[in-house]
């Protein structure tokens, strides 16, 4: 596994497993019919729109913690400003 570099036995190991993995996965998905086919493309198409929308999620709740972040900051300083 030359390819791979010049990294750490486990590193080198756990890349391999990976690489096995995914041959596997291609070798499965080119045995499959074509009713199989389109049954795991509607699945992987279904899951990568919930993956997006739930990315998209996360984002916006980040978004919308800075800005309670930065508002209470501002309310911090002026009640500390005040006399």
């Amino acid at each position: 596994m030359d390819f791979l570099g010049n990294q750490s036995a486990q590193l080198r190991a756990m890349k391999g497993q990976i690489l096995a993995q995914e041959a596997l996965l291609v070798a499965l998905i080119e045995s499959l019919d074509d009713k199989q086919l389109r049954t795991l493309q509607a699945s992987y198409h279904r899951r990568a729109e919930a993956i997006k929308a739930d990315v998209l999620n996360s984002m916006a709740t980040d978004a919308l913690y800075e800005r309670l972040l930065e508002q209470l900051e501002k309310y911090s300083k002026i009640v500390r400003d005040t006399p």
